[in-house]
């Protein structure tokens, strides 16, 4: 498997690739209330922060095959344009406004990179590919320490292997799961 940066003609794809590996996810599933609405949502989601993400910078990686991909942008950046998230409910972008907030207030001060998706097609989990991919990523922005949230269990296991420390305790917005921030030093 060989892990390259994603190509602007793929992006499609990419946004195929998270919202498909996070359909399940626990935020994903507060975020966005019902499994038909979540597959919509979760598109028009990842479609807008994508461009923020690549607006201020930040790079994705996938694997050769598309079965999975990583958005990486710089700690502390953003560039989340409201109209992206055109077509989303009040309440989804309410809980999305609150999430968002909560994360920012709680994400570290100085330099880092931050992972802020890693999602792999379901058909294609439990392979190693979601280490592979962070991997490539943790190479290349060494010797810059990098962040995450861990959005469930099973991914803090994933992160800890890979080095991740938790980085405080986890957090929620009010009535959301918790969320795990964690910090790697390179």
């Amino acid at each position: 498997m060989i892990v390259r940066a994603a190509e602007p003609s793929e992006m499609d794809t990419v946004i195929d690739v998270l919202a498909e590996a996070f359909q399940d996810d626990p935020v994903s599933v507060w975020v966005f209330p019902g499994d038909e609405r979540r597959a919509v949502g979760q598109r028009i989601f990842h479609r807008a922060v994508l461009a923020g993400a690549l607006a201020v910078g930040g790079h994705v990686d996938v694997t050769d095959d598309l079965s999975a991909a990583v958005v990486w942008t710089p700690g502390g950046e953003d560039d989340l344009d409201g109209a992206a998230f055109a077509g989303l409910t009040g309440e989804e972008l309410g809980r999305l406004i609150a999430l968002f907030d909560l994360m920012t207030e709680r994400a570290p001060g100085g330099e880092y990179h931050h992972a802020q998706f890693i999602g792999v097609r379901e058909k294609a989990q439990r392979r190693g590919i979601g280490a592979r991919l962070l991997r490539h990523g943790l190479d290349r922005y060494a010797p810059a320490p990098a962040y995450l949230e861990a959005s469930s269990p099973e991914s803090a296991k994933l992160y800890r292997r890979l080095g991740f420390r938790d980085h405080g305790p986890a957090f929620a917005v009010d009535g959301g799961p918790p969320m795990q921030p964690m910090w790697r030093e390179p």
